[in-house]
């Protein structure tokens, strides 16, 4: 996943064409798959807009179900892929999960909110 992560935004035609492989992935794999995987998908929605509007539902999903300690991470690594049109709803997804978040979780979250 590391390497797809790495190649994401030159090869994503060709790991588009295997991203349910990509996501089962994630569902099974350790930390770092997922880590990794949430990394790689964010890449691949700034390739193009086709890309964004099948992958960054997913993410969001991902950011409302993930364990809370993975949200930071997870949320910065999802911002590559914010664009307008799609801010305020990962913005409302992070508001929601704020209450489980530890103080200096909530503050590396809360960096992002504010922009």
């Amino acid at each position: 996943m590391t390497a797809l992560a790495t190649i994401a935004e030159v090869a994503s035609e060709t790991i588009m064409a295997h991203l349910n492989t990509l996501k089962s992935a994630m569902k099974i794999g350790s930390v770092i798959t997922i880590d990794k995987g949430v990394l790689t998908l964010a890449k691949l929605a700034t390739v193009s807009k086709e890309n964004n509007d099948v992958i960054f539902p997913f993410l969001l999903h991902h950011l409302e179900n993930c364990r809370p300690k993975e949200i930071p991470q997870h949320s910065e690594s999802t911002l590559l892929a914010v664009t307008d049109e799609n801010k305020e709803e990962l913005l409302n997804v992070l508001r929601k999960r704020e209450k489980y978040l530890t103080a200096p979780q909530l503050k590396r979250v809360k960096k992002f909110i504010k922009h």
